[in-house]
């Protein structure tokens, strides 16, 4: 079973998700983990402090919240801890929180990805169809919502198919066409393509 997590690995670079469940390397202390963590909790203490929703809609005043669920799917071979689901008579929504900066006012392409993951476990797990989901960044306080289309879907599962041969057949992907993400990246000593 892979994890929603690995969903964002494998598109930010697919050879985080092999190192991790092929070859199962150790990954060294990461301080900013503990800091995102931190941060985190005290997000979700705030939230549930507060009327609405992080984005104030009086149709959700009345919604029940829901911190830290988690999902799992043996049919999507998925599983992950959704940060927040607002529940209501009507709808399910995800949230997911992210402790940088949007792109641009809208979802990085990987963490778009994560929700829909997210998104098709509150579904199975709920029996519900789920709409929209946000993703909210905190450094620059937006709230990029994701509508799920068919075409999200349909990517998302192709996405989840292809993470799950990597780790299945134990198959070598080739590094990110972007060197820029290998600058910090935690594997960079393993990886030739760094």
């Amino acid at each position: 079973m892979i994890t929603v997590s690995d969903v964002k690995q494998y598109l930010y670079c697919p050879k985080i998700v092999y190192f991790d469940h092929v070859l199962h390397v150790p990954k060294a202390p990461d301080q900013k983990l503990d800091t995102g963590k931190e941060k985190h909790d005290d997000l979700t203490g705030k939230e549930k402090r507060r009327k609405g929703a992080i984005f104030y809609d009086p149709d959700l005043d009345q919604a029940e919240k829901l911190f830290k669920v988690a999902l799992e799917s043996s049919h999507f071979g998925l599983r992950g801890v959704l940060d927040y689901l607002i529940k209501t008579d009507r709808e399910y929504i995800p949230i997911d929180y992210k402790f940088g900066y949007s792109h641009t006012g809208g979802a990085h392409l990987n963490h778009k990805y994560q929700l829909a993951a997210y998104a098709l476990l509150v579904e199975d797990n709920f029996g519900t169809i789920v709409r929209k989901g946000y993703i909210h960044y905190s450094r620059d306080k937006i709230n990029a919502k994701i509508d799920f289309t068919d075409e999200i879907r349909r990517r998302t599962l192709k996405i989840i198919r292809e993470v799950g041969d990597i780790v299945e057949e134990e198959i070598e992907p080739a590094c990110t066409k972007n060197p820029g993400r290998c600058t910090d990246c935690e594997y960079r000593r393993y990886c030739e393509g760094a």
